[in-house]
């Protein structure tokens, strides 16, 4: 991926955007503009500071449009842009399929699935088993504590396993999943075509051990 500039931003994490509320922050908007203390209500697990600094990356992101209303006692809210909106098919698919995902234990798909890092580790992994060596450069400049966090919190969701040959695949569950992530790359790419995607996803083999 290559060192990236702060203004150039990824809704999805990796060196921009992402974070824990993302994902539901962009829900709950598709409902219209709301406030943030609407948005806190909504999400009441949310910090205050967490929320405001997630909406302002998404802002800047050109995903989210923030607008002030000068008032007797000042108004803000928060609203999806035209870009932003265009991701309703897949933020509607992101539910149904969490509906589903939830089910399966006590987890919030929405929420786990918002760290820094997440979607991209698992995009990473539509095209097959990879190294966590193959993982780290192809999402330069992770942390190698960062990946192994991410590898070990997916594992624990069950749509990452390591294999007994050293790598990381998909599980069942996390390749049935896969084309939620092929259109939220393709999304991605999109709304930031200057960000410098990760276009080499051919797996290199894993040799036998």
């Amino acid at each position: 991926m290559g060192r990236v500039s702060k203004l150039l931003v990824c809704p999805y994490g990796g060196s921009g955007v992402g974070g824990k509320w993302m994902f539901w922050s962009m829900v709950h908007l598709l409902d219209g503009p709301l406030r943030l203390s609407d948005l806190r209500r909504r999400m009441p697990d949310a910090g205050r500071q967490m929320l405001v600094v997630q909406l302002r990356a998404l802002e800047q992101a050109g995903v989210v449009r923030r607008v002030v209303f000068p008032e007797r006692r000042i108004r803000v809210e928060y609203s999806l842009t035209s870009t932003g909106r265009q991701q309703e098919p897949i933020l509607r698919h992101l539910l149904e399929w969490g509906e589903w995902f939830d089910t399966r234990g006590d987890t919030d798909w929405l929420v786990s699935l918002g760290g820094r890092w997440k979607v991209w580790v698992v995009h990473t992994l539509t095209g097959g088993a990879r190294r966590f060596s193959e993982i780290q450069r192809l999402l330069d400049p992770i942390s190698k504590p960062s990946l192994a966090r991410e590898l070990r919190e997916l594992t624990d969701l069950g749509l990452v396993e390591k294999l007994s040959t050293g790598g990381y695949a998909l599980t069942g569950v996390g390749a049935a999943s896969k084309p939620l992530f092929e259109q939220l790359y393709a999304w991605g790419r999109r709304v930031a075509p200057d960000f410098p995607w990760p276009l080499d996803l051919a797996p290199a083999p894993i040799p036998e051990s």
